[in-house]
């Protein structure tokens, strides 16, 4: 499969697909950075509660060679049960953490709705903005999908980490299989992932290798903002800054450009199957 080319049409259809991919992507990427303030707000702030507790029973944390692996002191001076009580306190209540379950459930429905808008563009399909809610009216299916798949790549790197790794790119279709066929069931198209990335885990893993100047990018510019947030001081403005990322700036480009690429890899992937059939009989309907 042609890498370059696969990339070379995504260049082509961010110029000039309808709607722009662009502009979806701007949308796409404001509508989490909304849900992640949201999480923030709701449970992002225990991290830093947690220090606080650690700081004010004095107890500091160790990692070096001199002290050994991992090290604590100051804990043997301290009553447990003060130090525990203190730790529930930090801890978010139950419904907080109920309602940022739900906020992260709902991230993942969304992202499912972007690639249902690449899906559409890379085949010509009419698109649309509301294809980022399409993934709700499968919703129950889509997170029992990626349930199943985050239970079979944990089993598998329960034997070692290169089997995980394995797994992680033998279910990387997945997803799109449901999407575009959604009579299929999760564990049908789980199935027919790993049928069909058979002797092409080692080529998607060179395509994600092509990606990887661009996620350093963002990162660096995601450090950068993190540096200016920490320089403005306490502010809304750097609280947004800090837990957004100035990144989504570079993403507005980078996230259509490799979902489409990645899309177009899934079309390039099934079109023999779409000619021949897939296995047991089963038949996808375009």
């Amino acid at each position: 499969m042609d890498r370059k080319q696969l990339k070379a049409q995504s260049k082509t259809l961010i110029r000039t697909a309808r709607p722009k991919p662009v502009v979806t992507a701007i949308i796409y990427l404001l509508i989490l950075a909304v849900l992640s303030f949201l999480s923030y707000k709701l449970v992002g702030g225990y991290s830093d509660k947690l220090q606080d507790v650690y700081e004010q029973f004095g107890i500091s944390f160790n990692i070096g060679f001199n002290e050994g692996l991992y090290g604590y002191d100051g804990y043997g001076e301290i009553d447990p049960d003060q130090f525990a009580y203190a730790l529930d306190e930090a801890m978010p209540s139950p419904g907080a953490a109920i309602l940022d379950l739900a906020i992260q459930i709902v991230t993942l429905i969304i992202g499912a709705g972007f690639t249902i808008f690449c899906l559409r563009t890379v085949r010509g399909m009419e698109a649309s903005y509301w294809n980022l809610f399409d993934a709700f009216g499968m919703f129950f299916r889509v997170i029992w999908l990626y349930i199943l798949e985050g239970v079979f790549i944990f089993l598998w790197s329960l034997l070692f980490i290169i089997p995980g790794f394995i797994a992680f790119y033998r279910y990387r279709q997945a997803l799109y299989l449901l999407l575009e066929h959604p009579e299929m069931s999760a564990l049908q198209c789980i199935s027919e992932s790993k049928r069909i990335m058979a002797g092409h885990k080692g080529e998607l893993f060179v395509m994600d290798l092509s990606f990887f100047g661009w996620a350093l990018l963002v990162g660096l510019v995601d450090y950068l903002g993190a540096e200016l947030a920490s320089a403005i001081g306490p502010s809304v403005l750097a609280q947004v800054i800090s837990i957004v990322g100035l990144g989504i700036f570079v993403q507005f480009f980078v996230l259509p450009y490799m979902d489409l690429t990645y899309a177009g890899y899934y079309v390039e992937l099934t079109r023999p199957a779409h000619d021949a059939g897939f296995a047991d009989g089963w038949t996808p309907e375009l």
